[in-house]
């Protein structure tokens, strides 16, 4: 448990304050589409997926094919004049 919560950050946390109040409001007042945002937040706050994630949007890194390292951004690139 100590190590779930020590992976939460301030963004994951806004996330499920956000998620918590759209859950009582659909309670409280009714709505769908509270009720479905509601749940979307605070689903991807609990399991730690989506965007708001440490990897949801990252993209991967270029690796090279002969030894699988990852090609740095400095690496010149060669170009063939194609004819």
């Amino acid at each position: 448990m100590k190590e779930y919560l020590s992976k939460w950050t301030i963004p994951r946390g806004i996330q499920l304050a956000v998620g918590i109040f759209f859950l009582w409001d659909y309670f409280t007042d009714g709505g769908s589409l509270a009720l479905a945002f509601g749940t979307m937040m605070f689903a991807q706050a609990a399991l730690n997926i989506g965007c708001f994630s440490s990897q949801g949007c990252s993209t991967n890194p270029y690796y090279d094919e002969k030894d699988n390292t990852p090609i740095p951004d400095e690496a010149e690139v060669e170009y063939e004049e194609i004819t």
